[in-house]
């Protein structure tokens, strides 16, 4: 009998609801646990009381005081607090107690389940830092970076690099006022678009040297297994490329694979999805993992059967899971129904993110 599942989710999030409804149809227990619901609705406890500790969350839909789980899928923790019940003075103060709370939490429940990933490299595999730092150890290409807040600096890297970089954030953003709404994306610089240096100084930022590209590859790692799409697009960062973004599956070097597996296990991950360049000279440059990425958008497009994966990952509970694809497969056209359904109904039901890029280790203060 397959153990049950735990999904630590944001309401709405459709990756979460088709994965558990694959689970489902495979004989599966899964519980989605909506973490938005903390703490406006939702009571979350562990209690150290002659034993190790017990943990008792109480909300709309999830009882987890009694519950055996096999593996925990880390897939959209976040917390929502409702400031407009509190006095503005308050409202850093709980913020900070309640993400500190979340995060010290999560590491120390269910510590013999199976997770994806687990709580403590999930953090720290983020940070764009460490992840370049790894990269390089371990062989991987990567586009010259300087990560600052030195106006100076800055300036005498884009002179190295013929005047024109690259710029990212640390973690994706969104931010608004009342007429507007901004999202951050990867963008090229000159030095006639680099701010006042007081501006500069204020905000640190990633800056790296401009790679030619022919294409990019999004590869997503399950375990042992890995799924290579080609990604073509003439934007630089290519989620703004709209229709004429194109995804066609393909075959990575097997010795380009070997190294993002081991970055991947240095950063302590079991699942992540990793961006590469491929120049005109066919060298595959690093660009960065997300340790929870998104992945219905590719089997949509390219038909990679990765619903079924994740959900036989999950059921098995190990990284090498027995899987083929050449079998006959779950198919997120399948579930999609269903899933969606249930998405509108959590919206419903439970407290929605506060923005697309609300995650508990922002919160946290992470990069």
């Amino acid at each position: 009998m397959p153990g049950r599942i735990l999904i630590l989710t944001s309401a709405g999030d459709l990756h979460s609801y088709a994965v558990a409804e694959a689970l489902r149809r495979k004989g599966g227990d899964p519980i989605l646990w909506h973490m938005t619901d903390f703490p406006s609705r939702s009571g979350e406890a562990l209690l150290f009381d002659e034993n190790l500790g017990s943990l008792y969350v109480e909300g709309l839909d999830v009882d987890l005081s009694a519950s055996s789980i096999k593996s925990v899928w880390r897939r959209r923790p976040a917390h929502v607090v409702d400031e407009t019940a509190l006095h503005p003075a308050d409202r850093e103060f709980v913020q900070l107690e309640c993400a500190v709370f979340r995060r010290s939490l999560l590491p120390v429940i269910f510590q013999d389940a199976f997770w994806v990933n687990p709580p403590d490299a999930a953090v720290s595999a983020g940070r764009k830092i460490v992840q370049q730092k790894l990269a390089i150890e371990i062989g991987l290409k990567t586009p010259a970076t300087i990560f600052t807040n030195d106006p100076r600096r800055l300036r005498e890297f884009m002179a190295r690099h013929g005047g024109k970089i690259v710029y990212k954030t640390f973690q994706a953003a969104a931010w608004q006022n009342a007429e507007e709404r901004w999202f951050s994306f990867t963008a090229q610089l000159t030095e006639s678009d680099l701010v006042e240096d007081h501006l500069l100084r204020a905000t640190p930022g990633i800056y790296q040297a401009v790679v030619p590209k022919d294409h990019e590859i999004r590869l997503t790692v399950l375990g042992d297994h890995a799924f290579a799409v080609k990604v073509v697009s003439s934007e630089l960062d290519w989620r703004t490329s709209g229709h004429s973004l194109r995804l066609e599956p393909v075959e990575l070097q097997p010795s380009v694979e070997a190294l993002c597996k081991a970055l991947l296990k240095r950063l302590g991950l079991v699942f992540g999805c990793i961006d590469l360049i491929v120049t005109p000279d066919g060298d595959h440059v690093f660009l960065e993992v997300n340790e929870m990425g998104q992945f219905l958008f590719l089997e949509q497009t390219t038909g990679l059967p990765l619903v079924d994966a994740m959900a036989e990952f999950l059921l098995q509970g190990r990284t090498d899971f027995d899987w083929n694809r050449g079998r006959s497969c779950l198919r997120f056209e399948d579930v999609a129904k269903a899933a969606e359904e249930q998405a509108e109904e959590a919206l419903r039901q439970h407290v929605a993110p506060s923005s697309p890029n609300h995650r508990e280790e922002a919160d946290a203060g992470s990069e």
